[in-house]
């Protein structure tokens, strides 16, 4: 074997993918001096979307700008943009991401999207023709409409009254009119791609309230109010519009915000991973690999859905190269041998928790986690 490509996802709330696969690469390469590693961080629409489709070409300038955080607050976020090209590269995450709260403030009830209207705003008034953005790890469920107002989205209240506070989850009851035409001018001829990797109906027992609310802090009596506010914009869009958003694979992603800027901002939802993959060029990456690493912070069935790991998968059988999958937490075992993988590792197997918690160490610490990726790694069997 000589070479590795190393294609990590992130390790949600502990490693970026760049870091993970950094982890990794170091490992392999402590290990044996004869095999050659090639890093490619990747993601699927979520956290570190932007660095993946970024990494290594200089033409993209980071671009930083102030925002309106999740719960209100003026942050920095992050972004890229190639002049030349008009492309720009936003992750939903940096703006209102579900780690820029502390585990106090995590309510999708009081939570806004706002803030990343201004960043799509901001890449427009920079000559961004077009932007993809990466959906998840957001800590919203808001429908999207957070960022609609601020694109220049109207929305008014039962009285005709315009709802000029940012928009949150517990505003969307109240929401009972829209002014869509209002949309900035500006934005109008952008080509808006909405990058995810989830199929999730707007509203219902698989939306964006009853899946993502809970993981976002929602208690049950708090999802059943947001389930109420995503009920209303979906019905209030399909009789405005005719379009019924539940009929649209994704509408739900994000906390409804593949919904929201598809319907009132022209934004096309898209495969996350197949898309990121092919903008990377991944299919010449590994045409010369003898072994493709890739992983996430939880794997199970649910992986085989489209996530990352499994689009590499594919891609990896498709040129007979072996994939390996490395993943903090790892169910379904059976399922995921099955699909293809040849070698599965967890790096949070319970002895190795247990072993960590007597030393006083915390598993999801970022250093201890790389630390735990480098060891494992450089101590597999390479062939």
């Amino acid at each position: 074997m000589k070479n590795v490509v190393v294609a990590m996802d992130s390790m949600k709330g502990c490693l970026d993918s760049l870091s993970a696969s950094m982890a990794l690469s170091d490992g392999i390469a402590e290990h044996s001096s004869g095999i050659q590693t090639y890093c490619v961080p990747v993601a699927d629409g979520g956290e570190g979307t932007a660095v993946a489709l970024t990494y290594g070409d200089s033409k993209f300038i980071k671009k930083t700008s102030k925002v309106t955080g999740p719960v209100g607050e003026r942050i920095s976020a992050e972004w890229y943009i190639d002049k030349e090209s008009g492309t720009a590269f936003i992750d939903m995450a940096s703006a209102a991401g579900i780690a820029l709260i502390s585990e106090d403030e995590r309510n999708p009830l009081n939570t806004t999207s706002f803030g990343v209207g201004e960043l799509i705003f901001e890449a427009v008034e920079a000559g961004a023709k077009k932007i993809l953005l990466g959906l998840g790890g957001s800590a919203t469920v808001d429908a999207g409409l957070g960022a609609c107002q601020a694109l220049g989205v109207k929305f008014f209240d039962m009285q005709g009254n315009e709802i000029r506070n940012e928009i949150t989850g517990i505003s969307l009851v109240k929401v009972n009119d829209f002014d869509s035409e209002s949309l900035s001018a500006n934005l109008k001829h952008i080509e808006l791609s909405l990058l995810c990797d989830v199929t999730s109906p707007f509203t219902g027992f698989c939306g964006a309230a009853r899946v993502f609310g809970p993981q976002k802090g929602a208690s049950p009596e708090d999802v059943e109010i947001l389930e109420l506010g995503m009920e209303n914009v979906r019905d209030l869009i399909k009789s405005k519009t005719g379009l019924d958003l539940n009929d649209i694979a994704g509408s739900g992603a994000a906390g409804g915000m593949g919904g929201g800027l598809m319907s009132l901002a022209g934004g096309k939802i898209t495969k996350g991973a197949s898309t990121i993959l092919d903008l990377i060029g991944f299919d010449k990456v590994i045409e010369r690999a003898d072994l493709i690493i890739t992983g996430e912070g939880s794997s199970d069935s649910q992986t085989l859905m489209g996530k990352i790991p499994y689009e590499i998968l594919q891609r990896g059988k498709r040129k007979n190269i072996p994939v390996w999958l490395v993943a903090g937490r790892v169910k379904d075992q059976e399922s995921l041998f099955n699909a293809g993988f040849e070698k599965i590792i967890c790096i949070n197997s319970p002895e190795i928790v247990a072993r960590s918690k007597t030393e006083g160490q915390n598993p999801m610490d970022p250093d201890v986690a790389a630390k735990r990726l480098f060891s494992i790694i450089r101590n597999s069997q390479f062939s």
